[in-house]
């Protein structure tokens, strides 16, 4: 491929970063980011063929088919097929991994330029608490929600994918070197106060455990030293620090509210937004429990809400906000099965690539960092269902294609893992 085509190379890899940035930006930007690597991929498809077959030929590829295709059968008892048919198409997004596989050599500079992509949509969060800057455009660009600054991306979804972030950075943090960790120390920074000026508190709480699986990690793998557990400890309360002077009212009000709704689950009063989640985590359960193989469907979870819970006050939403509840509702244990799957091969892989990355007994920024940033969008699951949000799926599927099952057997891989 590279004796054939050394200019497409360079210009699918500029395709590949293309993408990675912008897809951190609006929504309708986030849509579109990738269709010029896709255009490019068909363009040169016979340059690079057969080595796409091995990015198209990985598991998470086929484990994401399998899903799709038994979410395409569920649509015949669901309640919504319309609904689930969006559903389904998110799964769109695992298409990347064989779009970016052979470019995949050039890992480390794909995976800064999905860095600077999230840096540069966090510019939004600054763009919101200042109301645009009085330019029309920009202030109608970005959320506004009260006590919350989401930037152009909903304050529950930026809240993960900002988590997420974290992730890529605290393998640097921890064990990097040189700039490359006083970047990371920066952009981990920076992401964590971003968390907490969401005013997701489910953000907040996934973030503290990623820092703790991180230090955990460290500790198990005997990779981290005393003095870097005090720093990202004192780091961390300096951000946290940073993050409260700046949201301290907001962060305030958000946590008397929490304290409040909490009281009234306790009385068994669900009409608030706290307790709106939680029951709509009942809800699933519900459904799953009636329905424990098949599930009521992909799509059909709104639906059968609203057939079995008529009578409250606050309706449930289109999703369970909890990626595994609202797997097992919608696809039953079938369903739960392939997802946990394909997020099982995905944290193989990772970890695979950091085998290899890492072999020098210094795992660095790309070896890590997907499989760090997976984790961590994995604990912000808990209160987000990431499958079915157009930004956390593309997010996630990002990840998996930057953490390949297979590794080109190639000089410029073998040099680009001398890069520290």
């Amino acid at each position: 491929m590279h004796q054939r085509d050394r200019i497409g190379d360079r210009l699918h890899l500029g395709f590949a970063c293309l993408g990675l940035i912008c897809m951190f930006g609006p929504v309708t930007i986030t849509e579109i980011a990738f269709a010029p690597l896709l255009v490019f991929f068909l363009v040169r498809v016979f340059n690079t063929f057969p080595v796409w077959i091995h990015g198209f030929g990985q598991p998470v590829p086929l484990l994401g088919i399998m899903l799709a295709g038994w979410m395409v059968i569920s649509l015949n008892w669901s309640g919504d097929p319309f609904l689930g048919w969006g559903e389904i198409s998110e799964l769109r997004w695992f298409v990347l991994v064989g779009l970016i596989f052979p470019v995949i050599e050039q890992r480390k500079v794909l995976i800064s330029a999905m860095a600077i992509g999230i840096a540069l949509g966090q510019i939004a969060q600054v763009f919101d608490a200042f109301d645009g800057f009085g330019i029309k455009w920009l202030e109608l660009a970005v959320h506004h929600q009260p006590n919350r600054l989401g930037g152009w991306w909903h304050p529950v979804v930026g809240g993960a994918m900002l988590v997420g972030a974290l992730g890529l950075q605290l393998p640097s943090m921890l064990f990097g070197v040189g700039r490359a960790r006083l970047f990371a120390l920066v952009l981990g920074s920076i992401a964590g106060v971003g968390i907490i000026a969401t005013g997701t508190r489910g953000a907040w709480i996934a973030g503290v455990l990623l820092v703790i699986f991180a230090i955990g990690f460290g500790a198990l793998t005997k990779r981290i030293r005393p003095k870097r557990v005090l720093l990202i400890v004192l780091g961390a309360v300096v951000v946290s620090g940073v993050g409260l002077a700046v949201m301290h009212k907001a962060v305030g009000e958000r946590v008397s509210v929490t304290r409040t709704e909490l009281t009234q689950i306790i009385d068994g009063d669900y009409d608030s937004m706290t307790g709106l989640r939680v029951k709509m985590g009942l809800v699933a359960i519900d459904a799953g429990l009636e329905h424990p193989i098949i599930g009521v469907g992909a799509g059909g979870y709104q639906a059968w809400s609203k057939e079995h819970e008529p009578n409250l006050v606050m309706p449930v939403h289109a999703h369970a906000h909890n990626s595994a509840l609202h797997a097992w509702s919608t696809l039953g244990l079938v369903g739960v099965l392939l997802w946990l799957a394909l997020i099982a091969s995905m944290l193989r892989s990772s970890w695979r690539i950091w085998e290899a990355d890492g072999s020098d007994g210094r795992p660095d920024y790309s070896g890590l960092g997907p499989m760090f940033a997976i984790v961590g969008l994995l604990l912000a699951s808990s209160t987000h269902a990431l499958q079915v949000s157009t930004q956390t799926a593309a997010m996630l599927a990002v990840l998996a294609a930057l953490s390949p099952a297979y590794v080109p057997d190639h000089p410029r891989w073998r040099q680009d893992r001398s890069v520290p």
